[in-house]
């Protein structure tokens, strides 16, 4: 016979003692936090915006600040090499002596691109020997010429005329310059040469 109580097991075997630090992973009935969506917001800071940043310098570089030119011929070894991409300035308002530069001359009505060094400016007096220049008396820097004896030449001194230059390409044997064709208008300047930027492994700048 029982009494009113409820019957309650009293066997230590019938207890399952539950750990609150016990914890399985997400189920079905209590799946865990969800992971965080990435947002439209969080893509264009990480993807867009870095790449219209980098449209803008391209932009800015090649299509506004500077113009890509390709080098064709060897007249400036070893500052330039024949299939050089480089980037000249838009404009030349203020030529140095040293400067490496890009012009257009005519010879014999066809108008010709060149890529030269400058040598000397108007009212400077130039005289070469042996492939070397002589600028007011004073030799050139060394900026790695190449100079051939058994064809070099020398030329006597000249003045350079108001509003005209006097070039001459880095690779002396292999040049057509101011040796030979005199002095050219400082005006037919299409902009001065300040870096490689192709090949890759010829990039840096010009000097």
């Amino acid at each position: 016979m029982t009494s009113g109580r409820s019957w309650l097991p009293t066997s230590r075997a019938h207890w399952c003692p539950v750990s609150e630090d016990l914890y399985i992973g997400p189920t079905v009935l209590a799946p865990g936090p969800k992971e965080p969506r990435v947002s439209g917001e969080r893509i264009a800071k990480l993807v867009v915006i870095p790449l219209l940043v980098l449209f803008a310098v391209i932009v800015l570089v090649f299509f506004v600040l500077f113009q890509p030119v390709r080098i064709d011929g060897p007249s400036m070894l070893q500052t330039l090499r024949s299939a050089d991409r480089v980037l000249i300035t838009r404009g030349a308002k203020n030529v140095n002596r040293g400067d490496v530069i890009v012009l257009v001359v005519d010879e014999g009505g066809v108008p010709t691109e060149l890529v030269k060094r400058v040598i000397a400016l108007a009212g400077d007096r130039v005289e070469i020997r042996r492939d070397v220049a002589f600028v007011n008396g004073i030799q050139e820097p060394d900026r790695g010429q190449q100079i051939e004896p058994t064809y070099s030449i020398s030329a006597p001194p000249v003045t350079v005329p108001s509003g005209q230059i006097y070039i001459m390409g880095d690779n002396r044997p292999l040049s057509e310059d101011s040796r030979y064709i005199g002095t050219v208008p400082l005006a037919g300047v299409k902009g001065i040469v300040v870096a490689v930027f192709a090949p890759i492994q010829r990039l840096g700048l010009v000097n």
